[in-house]
């Protein structure tokens, strides 16, 4: 029996944690389907994850990667849209098979040219949802095409915004994400030797909060027994807004893209979180798996509300580098009191694992299949119908 063939469309030319999301989502999908990934970040897909996965570079001029807005945007598109077609004509002749899906993990306003791809020869999409949606008429046409959607929960008011609704239809799913039992973060074990070492893992986009942690550190008293390990990405080809390495603050170590993340956050005590309304903070349940004290703002975001201060996490006021530094301090003092609140953290982590929390965009992607659907199969949804 031939495999299903499923292409994914990655247009973000930078790695991110919805590329890890979306990696470990199709890593749940049975041995049937083989995934073709055309992404403008290459080096971001696990290449040594599985032999049912195939990546192939696409190349993305500058001048276009950048482009957002009106022209730009809409000549952006019509080339990604080129460079689909191809790509999906290329698995068509060499796969003799037409592929069963198009998965996006973009976002609607980003992944428009898959949507006309899958409108223009007939493919099933299934769109998944990392973040808020931008409010625009090319991200509300996608969204109102009746594909499939999972979107994270946090998502769900960017999303009534954009689409003019006050409720979702019928194919939109929320999920949850989760990390993958098979390659299960490191468990730390504290040490005794009077240094407190804090982590922090993320882009250097703005909100992001890199300036908060280092204004949070330039605070803290010089006495203080602390270090800081920062594991940071640089996107590539944006004109968002990013803060700046720093390697003149005291007591920390810089890491761009570190290959041996796992092992930096095992040696770790402290995770820190200065991301502001993140809509989920996949480091941040790293974290609290690999057993370290984790720190989060006030900021009614996921964690904040799932999390409990002094129970199983630090809190501080969000945007607030003078609370951020005041708690590392309290807890640099004396971190013996607060490994109660890694272990009940620890629990909290096996409650999101990607067996469960990734099983029903699993089933979705296993769904689109060639013969018709029987009642009760789990197909009944089929991409392109309006609910």
């Amino acid at each position: 029996m031939k495999p299903n063939h499923c292409i994914i469309f990655d247009p973000i030319p930078y790695h991110g944690g919805s590329k890890v999301a979306t990696q470990l989502a199709i890593q749940q999908v049975n041995d049937g389907t083989v995934f073709h990934v055309l992404s403008a970040s290459p080096m971001s897909w696990n290449q040594g994850q599985s032999n049912k996965v195939s990546i192939t570079n696409l190349a993305l001029p500058q001048c276009l990667a950048i482009q957002t807005q009106r022209l730009g945007y809409w000549a952006k598109q019509a080339y990604l849209m080129f460079c689909l077609t191809m790509f999906t004509a290329w698995v068509v002749i060499t796969k003799f098979k037409k592929p069963n899906t198009l998965v996006m993990a973009s976002g609607p306003g980003v992944d428009f040219a898959g949507y006309a791809v899958s409108k223009l020869m007939q493919i099933p999409l299934l769109q998944l949802i990392h973040g808020p949606v931008g409010k625009s008429s090319a991200a509300k046409w996608c969204l109102n095409q009746g594909h499939p959607t999972f979107y994270l929960q946090s998502a769900e008011p960017s999303l009534l915004l954009c689409m003019d609704s006050e409720s979702l239809p019928a194919n939109f799913k929320t999920f949850t994400n989760g990390l993958d039992e098979n390659d299960y973060p490191t468990p730390h074990s504290f040490s005794i030797d009077g240094i407190t070492s804090f982590y922090w893992a993320a882009s250097l986009l703005k909100w992001k909060g890199l300036d908060i942690l280092k204004n949070a550190i330039e605070l803290t008293e010089p006495s203080s027994q602390l270090t800081t390990n920062i594991c940071y990405i640089k996107p590539q080809n944006s004109n968002a807004e990013q803060s700046l390495v720093d390697a003149t603050i005291p007591n920390t170590c810089w890491y761009h893209e570190p290959n041996n993340l796992d092992e930096i956050r095992a040696k770790s005590d402290v995770y820190i979180s200065t991301s502001t309304n993140e809509p989920f903070g996949l480091s941040t349940l790293e974290a609290l798996s690999a057993g370290l004290i984790v720190v989060i703002p006030r900021d009614n975001a996921f964690w904040d509300k799932k999390l409990q201060h002094n129970v199983n996490c630090i809190k501080y006021d969000a945007n607030d580098a003078q609370s951020l530094s005041q708690a590392m301090a309290h807890i640099a003092k004396n971190p013996e009191q607060y490994q109660g609140i890694a272990k009940q953290g620890q629990k909290i982590a096996t409650l999101y694992l990607a067996s469960n929390t990734y099983r029903d965009i699993a089933w979705a992607i296993e769904a689109k299949c060639p013969q018709e659907p029987t009642l009760g199969s789990g197909c009944e949804i089929k991409s392109g119908e309006q609910q």
